[in-house]
């Protein structure tokens, strides 16, 4: 199904900011199935990590959650809502984003969710959460490992300074035929993780 027109322009006007700033480089999207349910997970460095790897993809509509504190200025906020982006307090996330997830890939949609849950600050990889393999377990949907590389280091300095952003795609990795338990979705979400940093 096709993007709608408000999510197309604002994910080219996203996608424009980053290469235009920050020299944005893109490889292995054509690992994203085109059809049918499919979870990108992504490391994460920095709160513009959302729209940066989802404007890298222009044959998905793609759905995600960001902290409401970006929602700051009404310009931006017009940018991240029309490519849905979903606000959520960080502080109380509730168990209702991950329904949220699983109703969007039962319906054959992409979304994204971090493995590591939530932004290191360190530019050291956290402890893998078991979101993602709980999702991708629950759903039956592959999900797509995604290294970014840059934000850490981009956001630094001032707004302006170059410092080249890169967004890699791998594989896609399906769930093992099996129990529903805590630890297999821990397990899934530590090999995403894995991979990931492979790809550096």
């Amino acid at each position: 199904m096709r993007a709608s027109l408000q999510y197309r322009i604002g994910r080219f006007l996203i996608y424009l900011i980053f290469k235009i700033l920050f020299g944005l480089r893109i490889a292995g999207v054509s690992n994203i199935p085109e059809k049918g349910p499919v979870i990108i997970a992504p490391n994460h460095r920095s709160n513009y990590d959302p729209p940066l790897a989802g404007c890298c993809v222009d044959k998905r509509e793609i759905y995600y959650f960001a902290k409401k504190d970006l929602f700051v200025t009404k310009p931006y906020a017009w940018l991240l809502k029309s490519v849905n982006v979903i606000p959520v307090d960080v502080k109380t996330p509730g168990i209702g984003s991950l329904r949220k997830f699983v109703s969007l890939l039962k319906k054959g949609k992409a979304v994204m969710l971090f493995p590591e849950g939530t932004r290191s600050k360190t530019n050291e990889y956290l402890k893998a959460q078991p979101g993602v393999g709980f999702l991708s377990i629950r759903t039956k949907a592959p999900i797509v490992p995604t290294l970014i590389e840059g934000t850490h280091e981009s956001m630094l300095g001032h707004f302006f300074r170059i410092s080249p952003l890169r967004v890699t795609f791998g594989d896609p990795i399906y769930p093992e035929t099996g129990g529903r338990g805590s630890e297999n979705a821990r397990k899934l979400s530590e090999r995403i993780l894995d991979e990931v940093k492979g790809m550096a």
